[in-house]
């Protein structure tokens, strides 16, 4: 793919140097009149961040019931609401990624798959790290990493937590997941495993010739880009060829713009016709080698490598229909995917005397995703059942990506000052680097008119359409890159009735994106039916495209009015904090964060080579109301009150906790550049809006906790949370089957409810693990844009159940567990003001069962079936005429799976 001309390079660094770091933004303009036209193109580099170390984790071994009392010993040791999951819970469940496992936390919802709501907040509210560092999300429409990437082979715990302290970033809204990763063994371990499995839904599907197969943009219509100045149509080139040499004649120009401009078709990769075929079986493996070498008294040294790899197919057929009209204007669709995930971790450590340590982690995640889609459409119009005429589009999707993350950690323990006052000092420091890449090469959409039979629909004939983008092919690059390091230090002091840390720290982000996006369309609208009759291997031939006869033509341009751009964040904060206990009965926590937050966004069209459109930005950058700069400082207070009380009402412990705190939710830079994607999920267009502003919330929470000395416990929490400027998804105006979802403020919003959760044991090897979420929200808006200006805020589910009935056998052969996972309906989208109510995705019941076999202390044979209950994926929204519409309902299958693992 062509890269970004130093011409613009330069001036977008500059820029950004003058929106980041400096404060005149006339800088930007100085370095932009310096720029030579003729320089040479470089790529725009892009570096991101990471925060806090990794919490090293004892691996707690036994019965999924003695796993899931033993996460609440680091729980209590928390000053502020969280929720913890162990690898020995995951395991027991079957759960084989990070998403699935986030479930069965108390208020967790999963969406499509891969994205976690916390307390029915979108994912936009909640952030994701690694062993405390944040990581770039590889995907194109969110912001958040897909939690579906990270196996659960490497985790050690999973920590959500849903109050805010001073040491997590002030980006903080539903909550906050950590995932923690295994560290270096202390002795020799091994391990390996297989597995296969199957879905009911996906026996056999759709795939196309060239399926596995990268194809970028080709280096003819990249070398042409930069000769033709951007304009690759027939008329451009016949102008440029009689610039470039006068003495042509118009028609021996344009003779030689057609054969040029045709030359150009047979570059590109028209290999995309959907075909059928029988789906393989579901596959993995995963190997783990560990170990570690004491070299004297002082210093051990350790290792580990990880290695994962999954594949599996699946058909997600849907049906959709227009809210407007059902009846006549809805498709079908065929849908295949095959999504490939490998992982490959290293982690090396080195500790001396116990008091001082250094880990090295490396983690290569990879995914692929591939699918082939043939929707069959109806619009009543042009295109109806009755009349025998049907709307059909081809599509060939594949979507590689990438995330390597490098961490470096430290941790350093001085004891040499202890005394009756001071306790050891810990210091801990981190530096952590990573890039997400995202490419999207060859996304060829094809669009045809079929005949078939009015009465069984089979298909009589076909021929592609006579439009002026008949095929559309996309080349999308996405980099994102995070660089952050930084400290923290604890100083714990004794006296006679109370224990008093203070702590503190500083962290440095720094990240950047670059987006860049061709699309390349085949014009047909002066091409003959006989030349176009047939699918596309019949008419997209060479022999076809050459044909001066046919007038096949090509343009470049884009697609829905999508841009490119880049854009690069700086967060630059500090933190105190400190931590009192009175006796072990009273504690109270509290402290503050300070950020400094500088963002630069900047459009780019690429097919622009007058330099135009650059001016445009130059020019924008001195308004007052400007908005492709933001620069921002931030407080984030944050204070906890806990009381302590051992035998309370029968207990072991019982701890009431109370937190008030203050934090804001920035946009991501995706959310807010003025760019279409597509949502693959549901072929649906999502675009950016650069007008967003930051959302202010106040955060209040209290929780109960009481654990008994025979292991059971339960907790009650209630929480209210006050937000300023919310950010919702909303749908643009436009007709009822071309679905554009944005993104808009409202003016104020809230959600409070109530959080159940126990653990108890009812004999005889069996356990129910169980919790409720009950929640309300409201938003409200000045706006009469939309249908209800006063409605529940997006994603906000009134109920979210999960529970586990598990059962351990004495002889430890044999364990099981029934899980159950159901939220209530929750907003998708808020409706425009064209009478239609707001859409929303319906419950989902979710029933599993893993069943685990342990004949030897090695080896482990492991049983999972999913989705049992066969439920589909539907969203619902209620028209003008108060009909209740389908606009989606997408098959979604029983799987089974099975898996051997041996362990060493």
């Amino acid at each position: 793919m062509q890269t970004l001309p130093s011409k613009s390079s330069r001036l977008f660094i500059a820029i950004a140097a003058a929106s980041l770091g400096l404060s005149q933004l006339t800088i930007a303009q100085e370095k932009a009149e310096e720029i030579s036209n003729e320089a040479p193109t470089v790529t725009l580099p892009a570096l991101a961040p990471i925060d806090a170390p990794v919490v090293e984790e004892m691996l707690i071994l036994g019965r999924q019931q003695s796993a899931a009392q033993n996460v609440m010993a680091e729980r209590l040791e928390q000053a502020f609401a969280a929720d913890l999951m162990s690898d020995e819970q995951i395991g027991r469940t079957g759960d084989s990624n990070v998403a699935i496992a986030l479930t069965r936390v108390t208020g967790v919802t999963l969406v499509e798959g891969k994205y976690v709501y916390v307390r029915s907040l979108g994912e936009r509210y909640s952030s994701v790290t690694l062993n405390g560092a944040a990581v770039p999300s590889p995907e194109l429409t969110r912001n958040v990493l897909p939690l579906d990437l990270i196996p659960s082979s490497i985790v050690q715990t999973l920590k959500v937590q849903k109050a805010y302290s001073p040491e997590l970033p002030g980006h903080f809204g539903g909550g906050s997941v950590d995932i923690r990763t295994k560290t270096v063994p202390t002795e020799f371990v091994f391990s390996a495993s297989l597995g296969t499995g199957m879905n009911s839904e996906s026996d056999d599907g759709l795939t196309y010739a060239s399926h596995g197969e990268t194809h970028a943009l080709p280096a003819a219509i990249d070398t042409a880009l930069d000769t033709y100045q951007g304009k690759l149509g027939e008329n451009d080139l016949t102008t440029f060829m009689q610039r470039q040499n006068p003495s042509l004649t118009y028609q021996q120009a344009n003779s030689m713009a057609k054969t040029a401009n045709r030359e150009l078709i047979l570059s590109l990769n028209r290999d995309v016709q959907p075909i059928d075929r029988a789906l393989p079986a579901d596959y993995s493996n995963a190997l783990s080698l560990g170990d570690s070498w004491d070299f004297s008294d002082d210093f051990v040294f350790g290792g580990v490598i990880n290695f994962s790899q999954d594949s599996k197919w699946r058909n997600k057929n849907q049906t959709e229909k227009s809210v407007g009209a059902p009846e006549s204007n809805y498709a079908f669709i065929r849908r295949t995917v095959e999504e490939t995930r490998q992982l490959l971790s290293a982690n090396l450590g080195l500790t001396y005397q116990d008091d001082h340590k250094i880990q090295t982690g490396f983690y290569q995640i990879q995914n692929i995703h591939d699918e082939a889609i043939i929707a069959n459409e109806y619009d009543g119009n042009l295109y109806s059942r009755a009349m025998g005429t049907e709307s059909a589009t081809y599509d060939a999707r594949m979507e590689p990506r990438e995330l390597p993350v490098a961490q470096v950690l430290g941790e350093h323990n001085f004891d040499q000052l202890n005394g009756d006052t001071l306790d050891t000092i810990v210091i801990d420091w981190f530096y952590s680097d990573s890039q997400a890449t995202t490419d999207v090469p060859n996304h060829a959409t094809v669009k045809a008119d079929n005949n078939i039979n009015p009465t069984s629909g089979e298909l009589i004939s076909t021929q592609l359409s006579p439009r002026s983008a008949m095929a559309r092919f996309e080349f999308l690059n996405l980099e994102d890159d995070v660089e952050s390091y930084g400290w923290n230090a604890k100083l714990p002091l004794h006296f006679d009735k109370m224990d008093l840390t203070f702590s503190g720290g500083y962290s440095y982000n720094d990240k950047t994106r670059e987006y860049y996006a061709y699309t390349i369309n085949i014009n047909a609208l002066n091409v003959s039916p006989q030349a176009l009759a047939g699918n596309i291997d019949d008419v997209l031939t060479p022999a076809n495209i050459t044909n001066p006869a046919n007038n096949f033509t090509l343009d470049a341009g884009g697609q829905f009015g999508t841009e490119s751009y880049v854009g690069a964040l700086i967060n630059e904060a500090g933190y105190f904090m400190f931590d009192a206990n009175w006796s072990d009965t009273w504690r109270l926590t509290g402290g503050a964060r300070s950020e400094t937050f500088r963002q630069v966004l900047l459009p780019l069209d690429l097919l622009d080579y007058t330099g135009n459109s650059l001016q445009t930005v130059i020019d924008g950058l001195q308004k007052p109301d400007q908005t492709y700069a933001i620069e921002d400082d931030s407080l984030q207070p944050s204070l906890a009150l806990t009381y302590m009380n051992e035998g309370f009402m029968n207990t072991e412990v019982f701890q009431l906790r109370l937190s008030a705190s203050e934090t804001l939710v920035r946009p991501d830079l995706r959310e807010m550049s003025d760019v279409v994607y597509f949502d693959t999920e549901l072929g649906w267009k999502i675009k950016g809006n650069p007008l967003l502003q930051f959302s202010e919330i106040k955060h209040y929470d209290i929780r109960g906790e009481w654990f008994f000395d025979d292991g059971n416990n339960f907790t009650a929490s209630l929480f209210y949370k006050d937000i300023t400027n919310p950010i919702e998804n909303t749908r643009l105006p436009g007709s009822d089957d071309d679905v554009i979802l944005t993104f808009e403020n409202s003016d104020s919003g809230e959600i409070y409810g109530i959080e159940l959760e126990m653990l108890r044991d009812l004999g005889k090897g069996f356990f129910v693990s169980s919790n409720l979420t009950l929640s309300e929200s409201e938003i409200s808006s000045l706006s009469d844009a939309y249908t209800n200006p006063t409605r529940p805020m997006t994603g906000q589910s009134e109920y979210v159940v999960n529970t586990q009935l598990g059962f351990d056998s004495d002889d430890g052969l044999h364990s099981m567990a029934l899980t159950y996972n159901v939220f209530g309906e929750r907003l998708y989208f808020a409706a425009v003001s064209t009478g239609h109510q707001d859409a929303y995705e319906q419950p989902f019941n979710s029933l599993d069962f893993t069943y685990s076999w342990h004949p030897t202390e090695n080896i482990t044979g492991k049983l999972k079936l999913s989705n049992l209950l066969n439920e589909e994926r539907v969203l619902e929204q209620e028209s003008n005429s108060g009909k209740s519409v389908e606009l989606v309902r997408q098959k979604v299958g029983t799987s089974a799976g099975v898996e051997i693992k041996y362990a060493f």
